[in-house]
């Protein structure tokens, strides 16, 4: 397929006199929607999550939306004066320009889809599914994200041509379906969760696929991205860096990580212009096994265009 879900969004795009938040959000979700559609008529197996974020420069808005387990993160540059909850260097790091002081807030934009919380499982079970524990975490099927792109075995019409029948006798199948029910809306769901912010001043934006971790591992992941952009490290470098740091870990996953550098007053301390990087990172292991597990669970992947 040559249409990429950002020409999908471009597509959708309002107008610049009608550049509301509310209208970039119903453009972003339109385009999902027409890719997870584009995508059943394909007949294509596998999922995907997705996030993203849309910044308009001349507002300074940025509306970020998201399906499954992907994260981003925002790092704002605190004014001063200020109490100091997270400070650049903490880590050992040292930082340039007299900047010591200079402190940072951080909050995760996205949400995890997961099966298993209150809100998608009602949701789940209301459409006709049911969540299941077998493996010992949460999940629709063989799927452990309750929304994403794709995964057409839980979406109408495919996920109801199997609704009662007993596949007991497979091992590992297992329709998503509660017993005795057909879904009336997707198990899976393509409907993103959106966030806006307003920007002021300096910022740093990483999205990262769920290679990286949980939530969690993403805050540490921007962290150090934090800490080395204001030592004046070059996001290219930063991205190497963090490629040979996940390289290093035990049953490390393919990711995906992007870092966007934010300066709406162009600065003179630190004038850095919005740029992106690709590449992995290691994360701290949350139960210190040395391992990283995968979460997502699913038939194969989609095609790279959908990450681009």
């Amino acid at each position: 397929m040559s249409d990429t879900l950002v020409a999908r969004l471009e597509q959708n795009l309002p107008k610049p006199k009608d550049s509301t938040p509310e209208a970039y959000q119903g453009a972003i979700q339109r385009a999902l929607s027409t890719v997870d559609r584009e995508l059943g008529q394909g007949n294509l197996d596998g999922g995907s999550t997705v996030t993203l974020i849309l910044i308009d420069t001349k507002q300074g808005i940025l509306i970020h939306g998201n399906l499954g387990d992907s994260h981003v993160v925002y790092a704002d540059l605190l004014p001063q004066p200020y109490s100091p909850t997270l400070r650049s260097g903490s880590s050992g790091s040292n930082p340039t320009d007299d900047e010591s002081s200079v402190a940072w807030s951080m909050e995760t934009l996205s949400v995890e889809h997961d099966p298993g919380s209150p809100v998608e499982k009602k949701r789940i079970e209301e459409a006709g599914g049911e969540v299941n524990y077998e493996t010992g975490i949460a999940r629709i099927g063989a799927v452990s994200v309750s929304r994403g792109l794709g995964d057409l075995d839980y979406k109408i019409p495919r996920v109801n041509r199997l609704a009662g029948h007993d596949l007991s006798d497979l091992p590992g199948m297992a329709t998503g379906l509660a017993p005795g029910r057909k879904a009336t809306q997707d198990l899976i769901s393509c409907q993103a969760q959106f966030e806006i912010r307003h920007l002021h001043g300096q910022s740093l934006v990483l999205l990262a696929s769920d290679g990286v971790g949980d939530a969690e591992a993403a805050k540490v992941v921007t962290k150090l991205a934090v800490d080395r952009w204001m030592q004046g490290v070059p996001a290219a470098l930063i991205a190497e860096e963090l490629t040979k740091r996940e390289g290093r870990e035990t049953g490390a996953d393919n990711c995906t990580v992007l870092v966007v550098a934010i300066d709406t007053e162009k600065k003179k301390r630190r004038r850095q212009r919005s740029d992106s990087m690709r590449g992995s990172v290691e994360i701290p292991n949350i139960d210190g096994s040395g391992t990283r597990h995968r979460r997502r669970s699913s038939l194969s992947r989609l095609a790279d265009w959908i990450l681009d």
